[in-house]
């Protein structure tokens, strides 16, 4: 009965969360759109993409809030989980959507789990710093070499910013297991994609240029790495 009782609470929890992602995703979207229609992009396989659909964000969370508050049990790390969650969906929805990165949202996450620390795990708070560094700092550093030996930007300016929000949760140990997930994901789910739109006679070259943005999938790794900490399995640099 309390498991029904807690999967009944975690789904409204949930469905009132996606609510407030929509809200904050379709507010940023008109503000873009309207702001300056001729950069928002257009030639993208995301904006096409029905992962991201209403009822999928909706469902999604609901789901996992519900299961989240069946393993938890109502304890301070179910708060920590569902900023994690709402955050890293809010991302890369946004990301998917636009090819923004929101940084009012990676702001309140990070400052949320400062909160959280200081109340609940002070003692963790150095290594969530250090993540927090070291997450930013490695993906801003092979951000600036591809830039620098390809002449071309290869990461969004945002990026690092996400990739540092995760290390607060999996602290730099995990970051390695993060980077793996994301770059493999991508190519895998990416090429599909790809592949997918590609236009009848339309060259390679031309379909490479179609921008896919790198925020979801360091998003995924991220919630992969932080579960399977969180399991019981230890995540050290690449290996599980």
């Amino acid at each position: 009965m309390l498991e029904i009782t807690n999967l009944a609470r975690g789904a409204v929890i949930g469905v009132g969360l996606a609510w407030l992602l929509e809200r904050w995703v379709m507010n940023l979207f008109d503000q873009v759109s309207a702001a300056d229609p001729e950069e928002f992009p257009q030639n993208t396989v995301e904006n096409s993409s029905k992962l991201f659909s209403r009822w999928r964000i909706f469902a999604g969370m609901s789901i996992a809030a519900a299961a989240l508050c069946v393993w938890r049990q109502w304890s301070p790390e179910l708060l920590s989980d569902l900023i994690l969650v709402t955050a890293l969906v809010g991302i890369a929805w946004i990301d998917r959507k636009t090819l923004l990165i929101e940084g009012r949202l990676v702001a309140l996450a990070m400052g949320l789990r400062l909160v959280w620390l200081s109340f609940f795990a002070p003692q963790e708070m150095l290594n969530s710093l250090t993540g927090l560094l070291v997450g930013a700092g490695l993906l801003y550093f092979v951000g600036f070499l591809y830039e620098t030996f390809c002449h071309r930007q290869g990461l969004g300016e945002g990026d690092p910013a996400v990739l540092g929000l995760i290390g607060m949760w999996v602290d730099w140990h995990g970051l390695g297991a993060v980077l793996l997930i994301a770059a493999l994901s991508g190519i895998l789910i990416g090429g599909v994609s790809l592949l997918r739109q590609k236009k009848t006679n339309q060259n390679i070259p031309d379909l490479l240029q179609t921008q896919i943005p790198f925020a979801p999938f360091l998003c995924l790794g991220g919630l992969i790495v932080y579960l399977l900490q969180e399991t019981g399995f230890i995540v050290t640099g690449f290996g599980f």
